[in-house]
């Protein structure tokens, strides 16, 4: 997979608990520790999410220093000084909604959308964002229980 895939689906990740529990994400964080290599550390079931997405950390930090620079996810964070990164309370900005939200307003959209994330779906004028978001993460274990609360942190 590559950084551009795995952000696609950790920004859908974001998006589909931002809309059903926005409050998860709020008490929520991401930290990468940086020794040789960077390691994840997240809330238990983000973790277990990010996981899903990929078993990778160097994947899953540079899918996620991605978002940050393309300015799709919150920059609420910090550098350590070991030059590792934590995000507190990841949240999509303005622009990670406007990107996502704009697969329903057509095929010119949703083509920014595939080259921004590798996607594969097929350009279509009914495409809806619950259906792209089933079908690049809908499997990943943990998004059920993120979005409901179930899962603690």
């Amino acid at each position: 997979m590559t950084i551009k895939e795995t952000a696609g689906k950790i920004v859908l990740l974001i998006y589909s608990v931002q809309v059903n529990n926005p409050e998860k994400l709020d008490k929520s964080h991401v930290a990468f520790r940086m020794v040789n290599k960077p390691k994840l550390e997240a809330d238990s079931w983000l973790k277990r999410s990010l996981r899903e997405v990929s078993d990778n950390d160097a994947l899953l930090y540079n899918a996620l220093n991605y978002l940050l620079e393309k300015g799709l996810i919150s920059k609420r964070n910090t550098k350590d000084i070991m030059g590792g990164m934590l995000l507190i309370g990841p949240h999509l900005t303005a622009d990670g909604v406007d990107i996502i939200e704009g697969i329903e307003q057509g095929e010119e959209k949703q083509k920014i959308v595939k080259s921004l994330f590798n996607f594969s779906f097929t350009l279509s004028p009914t495409m809806k964002v619950d259906s792209l978001v089933k079908a690049e993460v809908g499997n990943i274990v943990g998004v059920g229980g993120a979005i409901s609360g179930k899962i603690g942190s």
